[in-house]
């Protein structure tokens, strides 16, 4: 029996996502979908941290709370370097917004949607995030 015959119609499969976005309309974004490289690559550069992060959220000391929501933002920097590819319709300080551009100096509302789309994309909700 012959299992590989040519399709009429292919599956076809993008490997990013565009997103229009909901804070700022007339802004769209480009997000990296989940693959098994990808998640592999994105737990190892967010491993330590997290653990970081539960370790330092089990003090008491305001100086761990501290430093536990500063990991926090690096963990936000992470994803978004890794899983932000584009942006249009976006401009910061008169020039086209880029990834790097929106993290140094873009709105912090749009940031923090194109962070939930990417864990969104990553299959990770909220609670099991925290996890």
């Amino acid at each position: 029996m012959n299992w590989w015959w040519p399709l009429d119609n292919p599956i076809r499969y993008e490997s990013c996502k565009v997103v229009e976005s909901s804070t700022m309309p007339g802004v769209r974004f480009r997000v990296r979908r989940m693959s098994l490289e990808r998640r592999v690559e994105l737990t190892r550069r967010l491993s330590e941290l997290l653990k970081r992060i539960e370790f330092l959220e089990a003090g008491s000391e305001p100086r761990e709370r501290m430093e536990a929501a500063a990991a926090a933002a690096e963990v936000d920097r992470i994803h978004l370097e890794w899983g932000l590819t584009a942006l249009e319709g976006l401009e910061i300080d008169g020039e086209p917004a880029t990834p790097a551009k929106l993290i140094e100096a873009g709105p912090d509302s749009l940031t923090r949607e194109i962070v939930q789309a990417i864990r969104a994309e990553c299959g990770l909700t909220e609670a099991e995030r925290k996890n």
